[in-house]
Protein backbone atom coordinates (compact mmCIF):
# COMPACT_ATOMS: atom_id res chain seq x y z
CA UNK A 1 0.00 0.00 0.00
CA UNK A 2 1.97 3.26 -0.34
CA UNK A 3 1.93 5.96 1.63
CA UNK A 4 1.71 9.98 1.83
CA UNK A 5 3.48 10.41 5.12
CA UNK A 6 0.76 8.12 7.75
CA UNK A 7 -1.87 8.64 4.88
CA UNK A 8 -2.46 5.58 2.80
CA UNK A 9 -2.97 6.78 -0.93
CA UNK A 10 -5.80 5.18 -3.65
CA UNK A 11 -4.20 5.49 -6.90
CA UNK A 12 -6.07 5.78 -10.07
CA UNK A 13 -5.01 4.74 -13.78
CA UNK A 14 -1.98 7.37 -14.62
CA UNK A 15 -1.03 8.31 -11.54
CA UNK A 16 2.61 9.22 -10.86
CA UNK A 17 4.43 8.24 -7.73
CA UNK A 18 7.98 7.62 -6.83
CA UNK A 19 8.72 4.15 -6.22
CA UNK A 20 11.21 3.02 -3.82
CA UNK A 21 11.88 -1.11 -3.90
CA UNK A 22 14.44 -2.73 -1.42
CA UNK A 23 16.42 -5.71 -2.76
CA UNK A 24 19.00 -7.70 -1.18
CA UNK A 25 21.59 -5.11 -0.01
CA UNK A 26 20.35 -2.05 -1.98
CA UNK A 27 17.54 -0.29 -2.64
CA UNK A 28 16.25 1.12 -5.94
CA UNK A 29 14.37 4.31 -6.33
CA UNK A 30 12.08 5.86 -9.56
CA UNK A 31 9.13 7.19 -10.58
CA UNK A 32 6.59 5.54 -12.29
CA UNK A 33 2.61 5.65 -12.91
CA UNK A 34 0.37 3.45 -11.85
CA UNK A 35 -1.25 1.17 -14.44
CA UNK A 36 -4.04 -0.98 -12.65
CA UNK A 37 -4.77 -2.87 -9.55
CA UNK A 38 -4.75 -6.60 -8.44
CA UNK A 39 -7.47 -8.13 -6.07
CA UNK A 40 -6.87 -11.11 -4.67
CA UNK A 41 -9.31 -12.64 -2.08
CA UNK A 42 -8.80 -12.10 1.36
CA UNK A 43 -5.60 -10.31 0.59
CA UNK A 44 -5.12 -6.47 0.83
CA UNK A 45 -5.14 -4.83 -3.38
CA UNK A 46 -2.21 -4.55 -4.80
CA UNK A 47 -0.97 -1.75 -7.63
CA UNK A 48 0.32 -2.45 -11.23
CA UNK A 49 2.98 -0.45 -12.16
CA UNK A 50 4.87 0.73 -15.38
CA UNK A 51 7.79 -0.57 -15.64
CA UNK A 52 10.43 2.26 -15.38
CA UNK A 53 13.15 3.13 -18.49
CA UNK A 54 16.50 1.42 -16.59
CA UNK A 55 18.13 4.83 -16.88
CA UNK A 56 15.78 6.04 -14.57
CA UNK A 57 16.28 3.41 -12.54
CA UNK A 58 18.71 5.04 -9.41
CA UNK A 59 20.48 2.47 -7.00
CA UNK A 60 20.98 3.38 -3.83
CA UNK A 61 23.40 1.73 -1.58
CA UNK A 62 21.82 0.48 1.91
CA UNK A 63 24.89 0.78 4.26
CA UNK A 64 25.66 -1.16 7.47
CA UNK A 65 28.08 1.97 8.99
CA UNK A 66 27.67 5.44 8.72
CA UNK A 67 30.76 7.07 6.86
CA UNK A 68 31.92 10.50 7.85
CA UNK A 69 34.31 12.12 5.25
CA UNK A 70 38.04 12.59 6.34
CA UNK A 71 41.24 13.24 4.77
CA UNK A 72 43.61 10.90 6.55
CA UNK A 73 47.04 9.73 5.25
CA UNK A 74 46.78 6.05 4.42
CA UNK A 75 49.31 3.70 2.58
CA UNK A 76 48.92 0.40 0.69
CA UNK A 77 49.91 -2.72 -0.59
CA UNK A 78 49.14 -6.19 -1.63
CA UNK A 79 49.41 -7.88 1.66
CA UNK A 80 51.31 -10.91 0.15
CA UNK A 81 54.01 -8.22 -0.50
CA UNK A 82 53.47 -6.06 2.81
CA UNK A 83 57.52 -6.75 4.33
CA UNK A 84 58.96 -5.95 0.71
CA UNK A 85 56.91 -4.40 -1.44
CA UNK A 86 57.16 -0.41 -1.50
CA UNK A 87 53.78 0.91 -0.17
CA UNK A 88 51.88 3.33 -1.93
CA UNK A 89 50.67 6.66 -0.47
CA UNK A 90 47.28 7.36 -0.98
CA UNK A 91 44.06 9.92 1.04
CA UNK A 92 41.24 8.66 2.42
CA UNK A 93 37.97 10.37 0.95
CA UNK A 94 35.30 9.02 3.86
CA UNK A 95 35.49 6.07 6.46
CA UNK A 96 33.25 3.88 8.48
CA UNK A 97 33.41 1.21 10.48
CA UNK A 98 33.25 -1.61 7.04
CA UNK A 99 35.56 0.39 5.36
CA UNK A 100 36.70 3.83 3.52
CA UNK A 101 37.18 5.53 0.32
CA UNK A 102 40.28 6.14 -1.08
CA UNK A 103 41.91 8.75 -3.71
CA UNK A 104 44.91 7.15 -5.73
CA UNK A 105 46.63 7.93 -8.43
CA UNK A 106 45.58 4.69 -10.79
CA UNK A 107 43.16 2.59 -10.95
CA UNK A 108 42.65 -0.74 -8.40
CA UNK A 109 40.16 -3.45 -9.94
CA UNK A 110 37.33 -4.78 -8.18
CA UNK A 111 37.99 -8.47 -6.20
CA UNK A 112 41.99 -6.73 -5.42
CA UNK A 113 43.24 -7.58 -1.72
CA UNK A 114 45.82 -4.70 -0.14
CA UNK A 115 46.92 -4.10 3.05
CA UNK A 116 45.95 -0.57 4.13
CA UNK A 117 47.78 0.91 7.15
CA UNK A 118 46.68 4.79 8.80
CA UNK A 119 46.47 5.94 11.64
CA UNK A 120 43.88 7.53 13.83
CA UNK A 121 43.78 10.26 16.85
CA UNK A 122 40.67 9.15 18.81
CA UNK A 123 40.29 12.06 21.45
CA UNK A 124 38.06 10.39 23.34
CA UNK A 125 40.46 7.38 23.81
CA UNK A 126 43.22 9.86 23.90
CA UNK A 127 45.50 7.88 21.94
CA UNK A 128 46.47 7.79 18.46
CA UNK A 129 46.12 4.27 17.12
CA UNK A 130 47.67 2.90 14.24
CA UNK A 131 46.05 0.07 12.35
CA UNK A 132 47.04 -2.28 9.50
CA UNK A 133 43.71 -3.72 8.30
CA UNK A 134 43.51 -6.35 4.81
CA UNK A 135 41.18 -4.54 2.74
CA UNK A 136 39.47 -5.75 -0.52
CA UNK A 137 38.39 -2.91 -3.24
CA UNK A 138 34.70 -3.31 -3.90
CA UNK A 139 34.83 -0.75 -6.53
CA UNK A 140 36.71 1.77 -8.42
CA UNK A 141 35.55 4.90 -10.00
CA UNK A 142 37.73 7.87 -12.30
CA UNK A 143 36.55 10.88 -10.72
CA UNK A 144 39.00 13.48 -12.32
CA UNK A 145 39.80 12.71 -15.97
CA UNK A 146 42.63 15.46 -15.96
CA UNK A 147 44.44 14.71 -12.90
CA UNK A 148 43.30 10.96 -13.14
CA UNK A 149 42.20 10.46 -10.03
CA UNK A 150 40.46 7.66 -9.17
CA UNK A 151 38.17 6.66 -5.78
CA UNK A 152 38.50 3.41 -4.55
CA UNK A 153 35.90 1.91 -1.85
CA UNK A 154 37.51 -0.60 0.19
CA UNK A 155 35.92 -2.85 2.56
CA UNK A 156 37.75 -4.33 5.66
CA UNK A 157 38.49 -7.71 6.17
CA UNK A 158 39.36 -10.16 8.93
CA UNK A 159 38.56 -6.58 11.14
CA UNK A 160 38.49 -7.45 15.21
CA UNK A 161 35.06 -5.67 16.93
CA UNK A 162 37.86 -3.63 19.35
CA UNK A 163 39.51 -2.49 16.07
CA UNK A 164 35.70 -1.17 14.54
CA UNK A 165 35.34 -0.10 17.66
CA UNK A 166 37.61 2.42 17.62
CA UNK A 167 37.19 3.03 13.81
CA UNK A 168 33.29 4.02 14.80
CA UNK A 169 34.29 6.07 18.37
CA UNK A 170 36.67 8.30 15.38
CA UNK A 171 33.24 8.39 12.96
CA UNK A 172 31.42 9.76 15.92
CA UNK A 173 34.02 12.07 17.38
CA UNK A 174 33.91 13.15 13.32
CA UNK A 175 29.90 13.59 12.94
CA UNK A 176 30.12 16.10 16.12
CA UNK A 177 32.72 17.99 14.46
CA UNK A 178 31.16 18.36 11.30
CA UNK A 179 28.18 19.28 12.97
CA UNK A 180 29.35 22.22 15.15
CA UNK A 181 30.72 23.89 12.39
CA UNK A 182 27.29 23.90 10.61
Amino acid sequence: MPFAGARPLVLTHGHKVQLKYLGEGSAYIFVTEAIGRKSEQDRLPMYIFKHPPDSEIRRIQMREFVRVPVTIKVQYAPPHEKDTAVLKKAYTVDISGGGMKVAVKEPINKGTMVLLTFTLNIKTKKKQQEFKLPAQAVRCQLVDEDTKVYHVGFKFLDIKPPQQDLIMAYVFERMVEIKRRQ
